[in-house]
């Protein structure tokens, strides 16, 4: 394409012009980028800000929320378990007062059962060892306690015994342990065999009688230990009077159910209205610097699209108007300046004996 006006010159300068044109767009087209990519980045650490705000406050609500229930709720749970403490305490007075008294005529019979025979043993000069559960188990066997008692009794005397003396003893003999069991057959056996002798044989009818109010009052101590279990195991707790208690277990109860109702609907309504409510009043909060910054980016970008299509066209325009003639290879500043002086200095008469001009000296 032919150049625009006849001063070849004014053509260097105009394409040169261009140029500059051209350079200063890129410039800011680049400027622009680097400040829409800084106006998202700020824009959405804003956003964020924004929502963590409305996260930690809704967070923090709902905890005050829960935490007012929470502290309603401990008091009544703590009045409650005094409360049923209190009963338990009831009850078990209750249950110790009711074996008592049906347990009472038993107890009275087994005292009475007692004195009668320390009474008989006392008026007919028995001593007073043979009123107790070792004689009757060493010497009137009859129940399986008292036979494992005589078992017993046994292993001790002829077992252990002889064997503990034996083994104490420093240098040790086989006849040492025929002496020592010779000598415990005597002791003890010898021991049990006199014993019987003067009580059992002396005070036999005495004795028995004795084993007959034993059997009466081991019977009766079943009847009690029947009776206890009974009671301790009976479900029905209208002997105890605990209605105040009772009474005032619902009414906690209750009011710990109303409590928990209550916090639910807090936290539902919390939920569905306020957590909307709160958010909404953050965002409204902030509405005015959000919408500034999305402004500047939206101009920002705007600015970026309209630079970019200008230089577009500017590109295009300068490959029209002055590289279809001057040649890319010298559509430089530096190679402007260069044909420019060529001109001036008088070096060539058109561009193209200034392009050959320019490729020979810089040859």
């Amino acid at each position: 394409m032919a150049p625009i006006t006849n001063d070849t010159v004014a053509f260097l300068q105009e394409a040169k012009a261009a140029l500059t044109e051209l350079e200063e767009l890129k410039n800011r087209h680049h400027e622009l980028e680097i400040t829409e990519k800084r106006l998202e980045k700020t824009l959405l650490a804003e956003k964020k800000a924004v929502d963590d705000n409305i996260e930690l406050t809704v967070r923090e609500r709902k905890e005050q929320i829960s935490s007012t229930y929470d502290k309603e709720i401990r008091g009544d749970q703590e009045k409650l378990r005094k409360l049923n403490a209190k009963r338990e305490k009831a009850k078990a007075r209750g249950i110790r007062g009711r074996i008592e008294d049906e347990t009472a005529d038993l107890h009275e019979e087994n005292r009475r059962l007692m004195v009668e025979t320390k009474t008989l043993f006392r008026k007919n000069k028995v001593p007073s060892f043979c009123n107790t559960y070792l004689y009757y188990a060493l010497f009137f066997t009859k129940t399986a306690r008292e036979f494992l008692t005589l078992f017993i009794a046994a292993l001790i005397c002829f077992l252990g015994i002889p064997c503990g003396v034996y083994y104490v003893i420093p240098q040790r003999q086989p006849w040492y342990l025929i002496v020592i069991y010779f000598a415990t057959i005597v002791l003890f056996g010898g021991g049990y065999l006199m014993i019987s002798n003067k009580t059992k044989m002396r005070y036999l009818s005495i004795l028995k009688e004795g084993r007959k109010n034993r059997t009466l009052i081991r019977l009766n101590n079943k009847k009690i230990k029947s009776i206890t279990s009974s009671i301790q195991s009976d479900r029905n707790e209208d002997f105890y009077n605990l209605d105040k208690y009772d009474r005032g277990i619902a009414q906690i109860q209750q009011e710990l159910d109303d409590i928990a109702s209550r916090k639910k609907e807090a936290l539902y309504t919390f939920e569905n209205d306020t957590r909307l409510r709160i958010a909404d009043e953050i965002r409204g909060n902030n509405e005015a610097r959000l919408t500034s910054l999305k402004q500047r980016l939206n101009e920002a970008a705007a600015e970026g699209r309209d630079t970019d299509s200008m230089i577009k066209t500017l590109t295009i325009t300068i490959a029209d108007d002055y590289e279809s003639y001057i040649g890319k290879e010298f559509m430089t500043f530096d190679g402007l300046d260069r044909l420019t002086r060529i001109f001036e200095n008088g070096q060539a008469a058109n561009m193209t004996e200034a392009l050959e001009v320019a490729r020979s000296t810089r040859e």
